[in-house]
């Protein structure tokens, strides 16, 4: 599904691919307690399978969005509260979904609520969002120009996509082992995690909204430093920007892959410094905003969203045989710290390779593909000239900017 997402969005646009989202998930959320009545887990089940489809549309969106309205000099800060805006609904919607199921309508008005929430969220998506700053139309002139004048994108009609290029490109897929080792680490702290603090350590967390919830507070909190710290020091030239990249996303895999360690290491008579852990390595993994996140408008501000999309189809078929595998190693019995000693081996291992493999051939080069021209420039023109062609126009929007 996601491929498509990213295609539709570089056509059409990012503001009528997340509001197809927003009013698909206003609507499929509040059906989900009648169909729960009318069909019990199976309709559910297809419901969130829908649901999760539609959500696809965020991630390939946002970038192609980001992409069209942010400069380089803007894009990993503003990028980091952008995408920091899912770990504050996550903060929000744990304590509040607990509240709500204690109320005498139980767990449907969590259902209701969250879906009158997407109605509000629709209408002011609707009413003040442009796919780009020349299709807003409460922005002055001057105001556009400014934007503008940071951007080298696409205007007018999008050409085909360079898919040829993009596919045989080493940057693109450099940027598969990392979108990878986060994701599975990811996985493992938000689905896993809890299972084996509850049944593992035994620390209840059914009855603490807020326990639940530190994590993703420290997720939201390193998210959004490292990417302010990360833009300051590639503007001040401190770094380069393919060093900043790397720096901050070894900082989140190798910081998840200790934390693993550390969490592999304690016992129930630890349970303080486990949960200690487990807020500090998702505290750490928010690095990787300022790392892969955002690399995909580093190398196609043009094209990002579409090589998300890819890349995040590959991730996410890899990651849904996540939970099989985990059951496996687990043999259904959740209290073993043995077994889940070796998961977290097994995923530290696998989030220091990724990382490694991006060390070694990741980069935030934009690439001469970029060009919005490059396929009719390619049939007339030396591909030597054309990236030099690239590499001297990014050099004038820096200075412009």
């Amino acid at each position: 599904m996601l491929p498509p997402i990213g295609i539709l969005a570089k056509n059409f646009g990012g503001k009528p691919i997340f509001m197809i989202s927003l009013v698909s998930n206003t609507i499929l959320c509040a059906l989900v307690p009648t169909l729960a009545a009318w069909g019990d887990w199976v309709l559910v089940c297809a419901c969130r399978v829908i649901m999760g489809m539609t959500q696809a549309c965020f991630f390939s969106g946002t970038h192609t969005l980001i992409g069209q309205w942010l400069p380089e000099s803007e894009r990993t800060s503003y990028s980091g509260i952008i995408y920091g805006g899912v770990q504050i609904g996550i903060i929000i919607a744990m304590p509040l979904s607990g509240i709500l199921a204690e109320s005498a309508m139980g767990w449907k008005l969590i259902f209701y609520t969250i879906s009158g929430i997407l109605l509000g969220n629709s209408l002011i998506w609707y009413s003040f969002a442009a796919s780009s700053p020349r299709e807003h139309r409460m922005i002055s002139k001057k105001e556009k120009a400014f934007i503008e004048a940071g951007l080298n994108v696409l205007k007018g009609k999008p050409p085909p996509a360079p898919w040829k290029q993009i596919l045989k490109s080493k940057a693109t897929w450099a940027l598969l082992a990392p979108q990878m080792g986060f994701t599975v680490c990811f996985v493992l702290f938000f689905v896993e995690t809890p299972t084996y603090l509850e049944k593992g350590l035994h620390i209840s967390l059914k009855n603490s909204a807020l326990l639940s919830a530190l994590p993703f507070v420290g997720k939201w909190c390193g998210s959004t430093a490292a990417n302010i710290l990360c833009q300051w020091i590639s503007n001040k030239g401190l770094l380069s920007l393919t060093a900043c990249r790397k720096v901050f996303q070894s900082v989140s895999l190798f910081g998840g892959a200790i934390g693993l360690v550390i969490l592999s290491l304690l016992g129930p008579e630890n349970k303080i410094l486990a949960v200690i852990t487990l807020i500090s390595s998702l505290t750490l993994a928010g690095f990787s905003s300022a790392g892969f996140l955002v690399n995909h408008l580093d190398l196609s501000p043009n094209f990002g969203g579409i090589i998300f999309a890819l890349l995040d189809f590959i991730t996410n078929f890899v990651v849904m045989w996540m939970p099989i595998a985990t059951g496996y190693i687990l043999q259904n019995d959740s209290s073993n710290i043995s077994r889940w000693k070796l998961i977290f081996i097994l995923i530290a291992a696998f989030c220091v390779a990724t990382n490694i493999i991006y060390l070694l051939f990741g980069t935030s080069e934009r690439q001469v593909w970029d060009d919005p021209n490059y396929l009719k420039k390619r049939e007339i023109g030396d591909p030597e000239e054309l990236e030099l062609t690239l590499k001297e126009n990014e050099e004038k929007h820096r200075q412009q900017n």
